[in-house]
């Protein structure tokens, strides 16, 4: 235990055990609703899985080399807690197998070397674990609401209620199956067709009115 402290609380491990206590922490506070997932995200003003495909949408610097190195569309903290465990595991296990005993100035060339190859490390392990994520969050990604507005869709469900109710739209591929809502139960039933007129945020879903109700308008 006495090897184990040593290592974690000096140099270089201890700036990823600094790093992973950060990440921890903002885990804990997301666990307990104080943050979200993506928080750091929109404060660097990064777009992850959103109407860009899940690519990072901002130009800046940051959006620019997570792009470079193939880590874009992740939330930036998923990422910096890969970041940590793999820099903190090359850089303790590096320490506790080799350099331990070396002193002056090659023992701190040797450890700020472990320490920029734990980085550099961290990378293309992110890149390829990160992967699946980020086709699946491309896949699940929202679908583009404004546009949707004014659509003609058919009613999938067996009828639109208040609370329930599916229609699709056409969109020159497989189709978007969209939640839709109407005041009047059973008004619309399987078949019939809507315009999406309102799209209702709190419930992911959009207020629909007849064809001939939308002509009218």
């Amino acid at each position: 235990m006495d090897t184990y402290l040593e290592i974690v609380s000096t140099y270089p491990t201890v700036v990823y055990t600094v790093l992973m206590i950060v990440v921890t922490l903002y885990w804990l506070l997301s666990a307990v609703g104080v943050l979200g997932m993506d928080t750091l995200d929109g404060l660097l003003g990064l777009d992850v899985g959103g109407d860009a495909g899940g690519e990072v949408a901002d130009s800046g610097a940051v959006a620019a080399l997570l792009s470079k190195f193939g880590i874009d569309g992740i939330p930036l903290m998923v990422l910096f807690t890969l970041i940590a465990m793999v820099g903190w595991s090359v850089c303790y296990l590096t320490e506790l197998h080799l350099l331990r005993g070396m002193t002056g100035a090659s023992g701190a060339l040797a450890r700020t070397g472990t320490l920029v190859a734990g980085l550099l490390l961290s990378i293309p392990v992110a890149r390829v674990v990160l992967s699946p994520v980020r086709a699946l969050m491309r896949r699940h990604r929202p679908v583009s609401q404004a546009p949707q507005l004014g659509r003609i869709a058919t009613v999938r469900s067996p009828e639109i209620t208040q609370t329930s109710g599916t229609a699709e739209v056409d969109d020159g591929g497989a189709g978007l199956i969209l939640q839709v809502r109407h005041a009047t139960p059973g008004l619309f039933v399987r078949g019939d067709r809507v315009v999406l007129i309102e799209y209702l945020r709190e419930h992911n879903a959009y207020r629909v009115i007849s064809c001939e109700e939308f002509d009218a308008l």
